[in-house]
Protein backbone atom coordinates (compact mmCIF):
# COMPACT_ATOMS: atom_id res chain seq x y z
CA UNK A 1 0.00 0.00 0.00
CA UNK A 2 1.68 3.36 -0.95
CA UNK A 3 1.62 5.84 1.60
CA UNK A 4 -0.29 8.83 1.14
CA UNK A 5 1.98 12.10 0.78
CA UNK A 6 0.51 15.12 3.13
CA UNK A 7 0.09 18.19 1.54
CA UNK A 8 1.29 21.33 3.73
CA UNK A 9 1.22 24.89 3.33
CA UNK A 10 4.33 26.80 2.95
CA UNK A 11 3.67 28.57 6.07
CA UNK A 12 3.01 24.60 7.98
CA UNK A 13 6.20 23.60 6.02
CA UNK A 14 8.07 27.17 7.62
CA UNK A 15 7.13 25.97 10.90
CA UNK A 16 7.92 22.16 10.40
CA UNK A 17 11.28 22.90 9.46
CA UNK A 18 11.84 25.66 12.22
CA UNK A 19 11.11 23.71 14.66
CA UNK A 20 12.70 20.41 14.24
CA UNK A 21 16.39 22.69 13.50
CA UNK A 22 14.89 24.31 17.29
CA UNK A 23 14.60 21.05 18.78
CA UNK A 24 17.26 19.52 17.62
CA UNK A 25 19.26 22.69 18.45
CA UNK A 26 17.87 23.28 21.96
CA UNK A 27 19.10 19.06 22.87
CA UNK A 28 22.23 19.73 21.57
CA UNK A 29 22.68 22.45 23.45
CA UNK A 30 21.39 20.89 27.23
CA UNK A 31 22.95 17.89 26.36
CA UNK A 32 26.19 19.50 25.71
CA UNK A 33 25.58 21.64 28.84
CA UNK A 34 24.91 18.62 31.57
CA UNK A 35 27.89 16.80 29.66
CA UNK A 36 30.30 19.42 30.09
CA UNK A 37 28.83 20.61 33.81
CA UNK A 38 28.70 16.40 34.44
CA UNK A 39 32.42 16.07 33.73
CA UNK A 40 33.54 18.70 35.03
CA UNK A 41 32.00 17.95 38.34
CA UNK A 42 33.55 14.47 37.95
CA UNK A 43 36.91 15.80 37.61
CA UNK A 44 36.35 17.92 40.72
CA UNK A 45 35.72 14.70 42.82
CA UNK A 46 38.39 13.26 41.47
CA UNK A 47 40.46 15.64 43.13
CA UNK A 48 38.60 15.68 45.95
CA UNK A 49 39.56 11.93 46.22
CA UNK A 50 42.94 12.56 46.00
CA UNK A 51 43.02 15.32 48.55
CA UNK A 52 41.25 12.67 50.84
CA UNK A 53 43.66 10.10 49.99
CA UNK A 54 46.77 12.50 51.01
CA UNK A 55 44.93 13.42 54.14
CA UNK A 56 44.26 9.50 55.18
CA UNK A 57 47.91 8.98 55.09
CA UNK A 58 48.77 11.65 57.41
CA UNK A 59 46.43 10.20 59.90
CA UNK A 60 48.05 6.98 60.36
CA UNK A 61 49.42 6.36 64.29
CA UNK A 62 51.15 3.07 65.31
CA UNK A 63 50.49 1.64 61.68
CA UNK A 64 46.34 2.22 61.90
CA UNK A 65 44.37 4.82 60.84
CA UNK A 66 42.80 7.26 63.35
CA UNK A 67 39.51 7.77 61.97
CA UNK A 68 38.36 10.26 63.93
CA UNK A 69 41.68 12.53 63.29
CA UNK A 70 41.39 11.88 59.29
CA UNK A 71 37.72 13.60 59.98
CA UNK A 72 38.91 16.49 61.97
CA UNK A 73 41.95 17.26 59.67
CA UNK A 74 40.58 16.25 55.96
CA UNK A 75 39.78 19.42 54.11
CA UNK A 76 36.58 17.85 52.75
CA UNK A 77 33.07 16.99 54.39
CA UNK A 78 33.98 12.92 54.82
CA UNK A 79 30.85 11.53 56.43
CA UNK A 80 29.75 10.17 53.03
CA UNK A 81 32.88 9.01 52.17
CA UNK A 82 33.62 5.34 52.64
CA UNK A 83 37.31 4.00 53.39
CA UNK A 84 39.03 0.14 53.93
CA UNK A 85 42.76 0.36 54.55
CA UNK A 86 45.11 -2.43 53.83
CA UNK A 87 48.37 -2.81 55.86
CA UNK A 88 50.79 -5.52 55.26
CA UNK A 89 53.06 -6.75 58.13
CA UNK A 90 56.21 -8.89 57.46
CA UNK A 91 55.09 -11.91 60.29
CA UNK A 92 51.26 -11.56 60.45
CA UNK A 93 48.55 -11.61 58.43
CA UNK A 94 47.26 -8.36 56.41
CA UNK A 95 45.11 -5.58 58.45
CA UNK A 96 41.75 -4.62 57.24
CA UNK A 97 40.56 -1.10 58.90
CA UNK A 98 37.14 0.37 57.64
CA UNK A 99 36.17 4.00 58.32
CA UNK A 100 32.51 4.44 59.85
CA UNK A 101 29.86 2.60 57.79
CA UNK A 102 32.41 1.56 55.34
CA UNK A 103 31.80 -2.70 56.15
CA UNK A 104 28.09 -1.79 55.38
CA UNK A 105 28.24 0.00 52.25
CA UNK A 106 30.77 -2.31 50.78
CA UNK A 107 28.80 -5.48 51.64
CA UNK A 108 25.98 -3.33 49.15
CA UNK A 109 25.20 -4.04 45.77
CA UNK A 110 27.30 -1.87 43.13
CA UNK A 111 26.01 -1.08 39.40
CA UNK A 112 28.69 0.26 37.48
CA UNK A 113 28.19 3.37 35.31
CA UNK A 114 28.28 2.94 31.25
CA UNK A 115 31.66 5.28 30.36
CA UNK A 116 32.74 5.65 33.90
CA UNK A 117 34.27 2.95 35.01
CA UNK A 118 35.06 5.05 38.51
CA UNK A 119 31.17 5.93 39.10
CA UNK A 120 29.24 3.10 40.95
CA UNK A 121 25.37 3.39 41.60
CA UNK A 122 24.29 1.96 44.89
CA UNK A 123 20.90 1.43 45.94
CA UNK A 124 20.79 3.61 49.46
CA UNK A 125 23.86 5.70 48.97
CA UNK A 126 23.55 7.23 45.20
CA UNK A 127 26.24 7.34 42.72
CA UNK A 128 29.71 7.13 44.02
CA UNK A 129 33.50 8.00 43.02
CA UNK A 130 36.22 4.95 43.32
CA UNK A 131 39.32 4.96 43.83
CA UNK A 132 42.67 3.29 45.13
CA UNK A 133 45.99 4.11 46.17
CA UNK A 134 48.99 2.22 47.82
CA UNK A 135 52.05 3.86 49.65
CA UNK A 136 54.38 2.33 52.09
CA UNK A 137 52.75 -1.01 53.09
CA UNK A 138 49.43 0.38 52.69
CA UNK A 139 46.48 -0.18 50.30
CA UNK A 140 43.69 2.55 50.82
CA UNK A 141 40.47 2.36 48.98
CA UNK A 142 38.23 5.15 49.07
CA UNK A 143 34.37 5.50 47.55
CA UNK A 144 33.47 9.23 48.27
CA UNK A 145 29.55 10.17 47.48
CA UNK A 146 28.76 12.34 44.46
CA UNK A 147 25.39 13.05 46.00
CA UNK A 148 26.40 17.11 45.88
CA UNK A 149 27.53 16.51 42.80
CA UNK A 150 24.29 15.13 40.90
CA UNK A 151 22.17 17.18 43.09
CA UNK A 152 24.04 20.09 41.24
CA UNK A 153 23.71 18.47 38.10
CA UNK A 154 20.15 17.73 38.68
CA UNK A 155 19.85 21.42 39.03
CA UNK A 156 21.50 22.24 35.87
CA UNK A 157 18.98 19.77 34.17
CA UNK A 158 16.19 20.92 35.74
CA UNK A 159 16.71 24.33 34.57
CA UNK A 160 17.89 23.25 30.88
CA UNK A 161 15.01 21.11 30.77
CA UNK A 162 13.48 24.60 31.41
CA UNK A 163 14.95 27.19 28.94
CA UNK A 164 14.75 24.50 26.27
CA UNK A 165 10.78 24.15 26.56
CA UNK A 166 11.06 27.39 26.92
CA UNK A 167 12.86 28.20 24.04
CA UNK A 168 10.99 25.72 21.82
CA UNK A 169 7.75 27.22 22.71
CA UNK A 170 8.98 31.01 22.13
CA UNK A 171 10.20 30.04 19.04
CA UNK A 172 7.60 28.32 18.13
CA UNK A 173 5.21 31.17 18.49
CA UNK A 174 7.78 33.50 16.67
CA UNK A 175 8.16 30.51 13.77
CA UNK A 176 4.25 30.69 13.25
CA UNK A 177 3.70 34.08 13.13
CA UNK A 178 6.51 34.83 11.27
CA UNK A 179 5.63 31.95 8.79
CA UNK A 180 2.17 33.24 8.72
CA UNK A 181 3.28 36.82 8.19
CA UNK A 182 5.74 35.99 5.39
CA UNK A 183 3.07 33.45 3.18
CA UNK A 184 -0.05 36.08 3.96
CA UNK A 185 0.91 38.27 0.46
CA UNK A 186 1.35 34.66 -0.97
CA UNK A 187 -2.30 33.07 0.20
CA UNK A 188 -3.62 36.27 -0.60
CA UNK A 189 -2.72 36.38 -4.25
CA UNK A 190 -3.39 32.43 -4.57
CA UNK A 191 -6.79 33.16 -3.39
CA UNK A 192 -7.17 36.50 -5.54
CA UNK A 193 -6.03 34.23 -8.77
CA UNK A 194 -8.26 31.31 -8.02
CA UNK A 195 -11.70 34.04 -8.23
CA UNK A 196 -10.47 35.22 -11.43
CA UNK A 197 -10.08 31.70 -12.85
CA UNK A 198 -13.76 31.43 -12.23
CA UNK A 199 -14.57 34.53 -13.93
CA UNK A 200 -15.67 33.54 -17.72
CA UNK A 201 -14.84 37.32 -18.84
CA UNK A 202 -11.73 39.53 -19.28
CA UNK A 203 -9.12 38.82 -16.16
CA UNK A 204 -8.55 41.49 -14.29
CA UNK A 205 -5.26 42.36 -12.59
CA UNK A 206 -3.94 40.25 -9.44
CA UNK A 207 -3.11 42.65 -6.08
CA UNK A 208 0.60 43.15 -6.00
CA UNK A 209 2.25 42.51 -2.41
CA UNK A 210 4.81 45.25 -1.25
CA UNK A 211 6.91 42.46 0.17
CA UNK A 212 8.34 40.11 0.08
CA UNK A 213 10.23 40.74 -3.40
CA UNK A 214 9.58 36.91 -4.89
CA UNK A 215 5.96 37.40 -4.16
CA UNK A 216 5.97 41.22 -5.76
CA UNK A 217 8.02 39.58 -8.45
CA UNK A 218 5.37 36.59 -8.72
CA UNK A 219 2.27 38.95 -8.80
CA UNK A 220 3.86 41.46 -11.19
CA UNK A 221 4.58 38.14 -13.52
CA UNK A 222 0.97 36.97 -13.47
CA UNK A 223 -0.63 40.02 -14.53
CA UNK A 224 2.00 40.32 -17.09
CA UNK A 225 0.81 36.94 -17.99
CA UNK A 226 -3.07 37.72 -17.80
CA UNK A 227 -2.10 41.26 -19.79
CA UNK A 228 -1.05 38.95 -22.35
CA UNK A 229 -4.04 35.85 -21.86
CA UNK A 230 -6.37 39.10 -22.46
CA UNK A 231 -5.14 40.09 -25.03
CA UNK A 232 -5.08 37.03 -27.14
CA UNK A 233 -8.36 36.32 -26.01
CA UNK A 234 -9.50 39.67 -27.41
CA UNK A 235 -8.13 39.28 -30.46
CA UNK A 236 -9.46 35.60 -31.03
CA UNK A 237 -12.69 37.06 -30.51
CA UNK A 238 -12.24 40.25 -32.73
CA UNK A 239 -10.79 36.93 -34.78
CA UNK A 240 -13.96 34.69 -34.76
CA UNK A 241 -16.31 37.74 -35.25
CA UNK A 242 -14.57 39.28 -38.63
CA UNK A 243 -14.21 35.92 -39.84
CA UNK A 244 -17.62 34.92 -39.57
CA UNK A 245 -18.63 38.31 -41.00
CA UNK A 246 -16.33 37.88 -44.21
CA UNK A 247 -17.85 34.74 -44.62
CA UNK A 248 -21.37 35.41 -44.31
CA UNK A 249 -21.37 38.14 -46.33
CA UNK A 250 -20.14 36.42 -50.05
CA UNK A 251 -22.15 32.64 -48.41
CA UNK A 252 -25.34 35.24 -48.14
CA UNK A 253 -25.09 36.65 -51.66
CA UNK A 254 -24.57 33.31 -53.29
CA UNK A 255 -27.50 31.82 -51.56
CA UNK A 256 -29.42 35.15 -52.80
CA UNK A 257 -28.59 34.29 -56.24
CA UNK A 258 -29.19 31.08 -55.58
CA UNK A 259 -33.11 31.72 -54.50
CA UNK A 260 -33.25 34.02 -57.52
CA UNK A 261 -32.52 31.39 -59.59
CA UNK A 262 -34.34 28.86 -58.35
CA UNK A 263 -37.71 30.89 -58.65
CA UNK A 264 -36.96 32.98 -61.63
CA UNK A 265 -34.63 31.20 -63.86
CA UNK A 266 -37.22 29.25 -65.87
CA UNK A 267 -39.28 32.46 -66.68
CA UNK A 268 -36.14 35.24 -67.03
CA UNK A 269 -33.35 32.71 -68.64
CA UNK A 270 -31.34 36.26 -69.45
CA UNK A 271 -30.73 36.48 -65.32
CA UNK A 272 -28.81 33.28 -65.55
CA UNK A 273 -24.92 34.49 -66.64
CA UNK A 274 -25.08 37.42 -64.09
CA UNK A 275 -26.08 35.46 -61.00
CA UNK A 276 -23.23 32.66 -62.49
CA UNK A 277 -20.82 35.02 -62.79
CA UNK A 278 -21.58 37.01 -59.29
CA UNK A 279 -21.59 33.45 -57.59
CA UNK A 280 -18.30 32.48 -59.01
CA UNK A 281 -16.48 36.16 -58.09
CA UNK A 282 -18.34 35.57 -54.38
CA UNK A 283 -16.81 32.01 -54.37
CA UNK A 284 -13.69 33.41 -55.68
CA UNK A 285 -14.09 36.04 -52.72
CA UNK A 286 -14.54 33.14 -50.19
CA UNK A 287 -12.08 30.83 -51.19
CA UNK A 288 -8.95 33.89 -50.75
CA UNK A 289 -10.67 34.22 -47.61
CA UNK A 290 -10.28 30.70 -46.62
CA UNK A 291 -6.82 30.34 -48.30
CA UNK A 292 -5.40 33.56 -46.18
CA UNK A 293 -6.67 31.75 -42.97
CA UNK A 294 -5.28 28.22 -43.48
CA UNK A 295 -1.84 30.25 -44.61
CA UNK A 296 -2.04 32.22 -40.97
CA UNK A 297 -3.27 29.18 -39.27
CA UNK A 298 -0.03 27.43 -40.32
CA UNK A 299 2.15 30.44 -39.83
CA UNK A 300 1.25 30.74 -36.37
CA UNK A 301 2.52 27.20 -35.58
CA UNK A 302 5.28 26.97 -37.95
CA UNK A 303 8.87 27.47 -37.98
CA UNK A 304 11.38 27.83 -40.73
CA UNK A 305 14.75 26.99 -41.75
CA UNK A 306 16.60 30.50 -42.21
CA UNK A 307 19.70 30.41 -43.88
CA UNK A 308 21.72 33.27 -45.70
CA UNK A 309 21.40 34.31 -49.18
CA UNK A 310 21.30 36.81 -52.25
CA UNK A 311 18.02 38.71 -51.86
CA UNK A 312 18.75 40.19 -55.22
CA UNK A 313 17.18 37.39 -57.22
CA UNK A 314 14.46 36.77 -54.96
CA UNK A 315 13.29 40.18 -55.25
CA UNK A 316 13.65 40.48 -59.42
CA UNK A 317 11.52 37.08 -59.72
CA UNK A 318 8.77 38.52 -57.36
CA UNK A 319 8.31 42.37 -59.28
CA UNK A 320 8.27 40.72 -62.53
CA UNK A 321 5.39 38.59 -61.09
CA UNK A 322 3.84 41.39 -59.91
CA UNK A 323 3.85 43.58 -62.95
CA UNK A 324 2.01 41.12 -64.81
CA UNK A 325 -0.79 41.76 -62.08
CA UNK A 326 -0.38 45.59 -60.77
CA UNK A 327 -1.49 48.81 -62.91
CA UNK A 328 1.07 50.92 -61.05
CA UNK A 329 4.94 51.01 -62.61
CA UNK A 330 7.18 49.72 -60.17
CA UNK A 331 10.63 51.64 -59.52
CA UNK A 332 13.61 49.13 -58.28
CA UNK A 333 16.56 50.51 -56.00
CA UNK A 334 18.94 48.10 -54.46
CA UNK A 335 22.49 46.97 -55.32
CA UNK A 336 23.85 43.65 -56.36
CA UNK A 337 24.95 40.85 -53.98
CA UNK A 338 22.84 41.30 -50.97
CA UNK A 339 23.23 38.39 -48.87
CA UNK A 340 20.38 38.36 -46.08
CA UNK A 341 19.51 35.65 -43.48
CA UNK A 342 16.09 34.63 -43.60
CA UNK A 343 13.84 32.36 -45.20
CA UNK A 344 13.75 32.71 -49.10
CA UNK A 345 9.58 31.81 -50.32
CA UNK A 346 8.41 33.28 -47.24
CA UNK A 347 10.22 36.45 -48.08
CA UNK A 348 8.96 36.49 -51.46
CA UNK A 349 5.27 36.21 -49.70
CA UNK A 350 6.12 39.27 -47.98
CA UNK A 351 7.00 40.97 -50.58
CA UNK A 352 4.75 40.08 -53.12
CA UNK A 353 1.86 41.02 -50.18
CA UNK A 354 3.22 44.59 -49.88
CA UNK A 355 3.18 45.25 -53.14
CA UNK A 356 -0.27 44.28 -53.30
CA UNK A 357 -1.41 46.02 -50.63
CA UNK A 358 0.27 49.53 -52.26
CA UNK A 359 -1.76 48.36 -55.63
CA UNK A 360 -4.90 48.85 -53.47
CA UNK A 361 -3.82 52.03 -52.06
CA UNK A 362 -2.15 53.97 -54.71
CA UNK A 363 -3.55 55.68 -57.90
CA UNK A 364 -2.43 53.77 -60.80
CA UNK A 365 -0.72 56.61 -62.41
CA UNK A 366 1.57 56.49 -59.68
CA UNK A 367 4.92 54.54 -59.09
CA UNK A 368 5.45 51.51 -56.19
CA UNK A 369 9.54 51.89 -55.14
CA UNK A 370 11.34 48.90 -54.12
CA UNK A 371 14.08 49.77 -52.10
CA UNK A 372 17.14 47.45 -50.32
CA UNK A 373 19.81 49.47 -47.77
CA UNK A 374 22.44 47.88 -45.76
CA UNK A 375 23.24 49.65 -42.22
CA UNK A 376 25.74 47.67 -39.95
CA UNK A 377 24.45 44.59 -40.67
CA UNK A 378 21.34 45.12 -41.02
CA UNK A 379 19.10 44.68 -44.41
CA UNK A 380 16.19 46.79 -44.87
CA UNK A 381 13.44 45.91 -47.66
CA UNK A 382 11.49 48.60 -47.87
CA UNK A 383 8.09 48.95 -50.05
CA UNK A 384 6.51 53.03 -50.58
CA UNK A 385 3.66 54.36 -52.69
CA UNK A 386 2.22 57.28 -53.26
CA UNK A 387 -1.50 56.78 -51.93
CA UNK A 388 -3.13 58.11 -49.30
CA UNK A 389 -1.16 57.39 -46.55
CA UNK A 390 -2.34 55.87 -43.12
CA UNK A 391 -3.34 57.79 -40.03
CA UNK A 392 -0.73 57.92 -37.07
CA UNK A 393 -3.88 56.37 -34.90
CA UNK A 394 -4.51 53.56 -37.05
CA UNK A 395 -0.59 52.45 -37.79
CA UNK A 396 0.05 50.31 -34.77
CA UNK A 397 -3.40 48.37 -35.63
CA UNK A 398 -2.73 47.77 -39.49
CA UNK A 399 -1.12 44.86 -38.56
CA UNK A 400 -4.61 43.18 -36.57
CA UNK A 401 -6.41 40.57 -38.13
CA UNK A 402 -9.05 41.95 -40.34
CA UNK A 403 -8.71 45.18 -39.60
CA UNK A 404 -8.89 48.02 -42.27
CA UNK A 405 -8.98 51.32 -42.15
CA UNK A 406 -11.95 53.16 -42.92
CA UNK A 407 -11.39 54.86 -46.05
CA UNK A 408 -10.51 51.23 -47.09
CA UNK A 409 -13.98 49.76 -46.18
CA UNK A 410 -15.40 49.46 -49.50
CA UNK A 411 -16.05 46.73 -51.90
CA UNK A 412 -13.81 48.18 -54.59
CA UNK A 413 -10.70 47.85 -52.91
CA UNK A 414 -11.59 44.67 -51.75
CA UNK A 415 -8.87 41.82 -49.90
CA UNK A 416 -9.95 39.53 -46.82
CA UNK A 417 -8.03 42.14 -44.33
CA UNK A 418 -5.95 39.31 -43.72
CA UNK A 419 -2.72 40.03 -45.61
CA UNK A 420 -0.94 42.47 -43.19
CA UNK A 421 -0.95 40.10 -40.33
CA UNK A 422 0.24 37.31 -42.65
CA UNK A 423 3.14 39.17 -43.37
CA UNK A 424 3.78 40.29 -39.58
CA UNK A 425 3.86 36.78 -38.80
CA UNK A 426 5.92 35.66 -41.75
CA UNK A 427 8.34 38.86 -40.44
CA UNK A 428 8.89 37.73 -37.05
CA UNK A 429 9.09 33.46 -38.08
CA UNK A 430 12.29 35.31 -39.86
CA UNK A 431 13.21 37.29 -37.44
CA UNK A 432 12.66 40.29 -38.75
CA UNK A 433 11.16 43.41 -37.66
CA UNK A 434 8.45 45.28 -39.76
CA UNK A 435 7.44 49.34 -39.40
CA UNK A 436 5.19 51.90 -41.10
CA UNK A 437 5.90 55.40 -41.69
CA UNK A 438 5.14 58.26 -43.87
CA UNK A 439 6.10 58.40 -47.50
CA UNK A 440 7.28 61.45 -48.56
CA UNK A 441 5.36 63.45 -50.55
CA UNK A 442 2.69 61.32 -49.92
CA UNK A 443 1.94 57.79 -49.12
CA UNK A 444 2.78 54.89 -46.80
CA UNK A 445 6.56 52.94 -46.50
CA UNK A 446 6.50 49.64 -45.24
CA UNK A 447 10.18 48.19 -43.85
CA UNK A 448 11.12 45.35 -43.26
CA UNK A 449 14.46 44.82 -41.41
CA UNK A 450 16.30 41.64 -41.81
CA UNK A 451 19.74 40.44 -40.43
CA UNK A 452 22.75 40.41 -42.67
CA UNK A 453 23.26 36.78 -43.82
CA UNK A 454 26.90 34.99 -43.53
CA UNK A 455 28.71 31.31 -44.32
CA UNK A 456 27.09 29.69 -41.42
CA UNK A 457 23.59 28.76 -43.71
CA UNK A 458 21.02 26.78 -41.40
CA UNK A 459 19.49 27.87 -37.81
CA UNK A 460 15.87 27.00 -37.32
CA UNK A 461 13.67 29.65 -36.12
CA UNK A 462 11.74 30.15 -32.95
Amino acid sequence: MKKQIENHTTAQEIQRRFLTMLVLMTLFMGVSIVSTVGYQLVKQSEHSSQQLIRSLRRSFINDRPDWNYWQRTSPLDTRNTFVRVYKEHDRRSTSTFYSARARHFIHQHHYPLPFYPSLDYTPGYGITYYRAGSRAGFYSEIWMSLTPVTTILFSVLVVTAGVAILMIGVGWIYVRRTANKITQPLAGLNTAAKKQAQVRTVKAALPIPDRPQEVTQLAASFNELLTVINQNAEQERAFTSNAAHELRTPIAAIRGHVRLLERRAAGHPEIIPRSIQFIDEESIRMQKLVDSLLTLSRADRGALTLTSFDLVPIIHETIEEERAVLQQPIEVHLMENVIVFGHAESIQQILTALLDNAGKYSPKDQPISVIVTVNDGWIDLSVADLGLGIADADKPRIFDRFYRVDSARTREVGGTGLGLAIVAQLVKLNRATIRVIDNRPQGSRFTVRFQAGNTNSENPSV
